[in-house]
């Protein structure tokens, strides 16, 4: 998919952009003098903050997209949900043990490569420092977030030019990182299990105790549906939930057919990979 639509802003333009950004991320106040270069007779109003909606997605989600709605921010959902997962893989590879880990890589892959290149799989391996592939692999879940929610945002831009809605893609970015956040619940636990190992022998693949492979399947992790199951955390369905709430919210769209909207893209991600595991 790519996005269909870009925003130019003037100087004035941008700079009321960012001014609503720092006002809903911190909770500050701005007058309308402030953004629209008008009096206001001392009415200061102001946007709940991003840490009141962040409770609220939790408790009271249609509250917290009421209140999404009054500047659509983005930089503290986004960037808590790349933070914590940035962080989970410096952690990891900070604890894990490395001989342990390159063993184990080695082994899952036994089967598929011969000793000359279960040899050279080892070696490229131990040419990296734990800390390298920590921090390789936190750059790697930043750029892949990332993506997740510009690809969410424009599949989105994309229904919004069909149904003409009037939502653009900061609009849509705002709901896919927001309906994110339930994902934290995996990324903690997956915190958990690092720093309660005591000998630091942690797979990578079954690090989120919340997968749906760990918790139902227990198949290889590293191969076909065992690969699928254990890249899948049951906080999803909770994010889809949300995404239909968000959605139906700011559209007036029934429950049901914002539902077949959101779960559209899913079911074709997941279709597409059952197929060619």
């Amino acid at each position: 998919m790519e996005c269909n639509k870009f925003q130019f802003y003037t100087t004035h333009q941008l700079t009321n952009y960012f001014a609503t950004e720092y006002r809903t991320s911190y909770g500050g106040k701005m007058t309308d003098s402030a953004t629209n270069n008008e009096p206001n007779d001392g009415i200061t109003p102001s946007s709940p903050s991003s840490f009141s909606i962040f409770t609220n997605i939790f408790t009271s989600p249609d509250k917290a997209f009421n209140d999404i709605k009054a500047d659509y921010p983005v930089v503290m959902p986004m960037l808590t949900l790349i933070a914590l997962n940035a962080l989970l893989v410096i952690a990891l590879y900070a604890s894990i043990d490395f001989q342990w880990f390159v063993d184990h890589m080695v082994e899952l892959q036994a089967g598929e490569l011969t000793k000359s290149e279960q040899d050279q799989t080892r070696q490229a391996f131990e040419m990296m420092s734990p800390g390298m592939m920590g921090g390789i692999g936190a750059f790697s879940v930043a750029v892949v977030l990332l993506i997740v929610f510009c690809l969410q945002a424009v599949y989105f831009v994309i229904v919004s030019g069909i149904t003409n809605d009037g939502f653009e893609f900061k609009q849509w970015l705002s709901l896919a990182t927001w309906s994110s956040l339930p994902s934290l619940l995996g990324t903690l636990a997956s915190f958990v299990v690092v720093f309660t190992s005591t000998n630091g022998q942690i797979a990578p693949e079954s690090l989120n105790p919340l997968s749906l492979n760990e918790l139902f399947f227990g198949l290889n992790a590293l191969k076909g549906v065992g690969n699928i199951m254990a890249s899948t955390d049951i906080t999803m369905f909770w994010s889809i939930a949300l995404l239909t709430l968000g959605y139906s919210n700011w559209t007036g769209k029934s429950k049901a057919n914002s539902f077949f909207i959101v779960i559209l893209p899913f079911a074709i991600y997941f279709g597409v990979r059952f197929l060619i595991a």
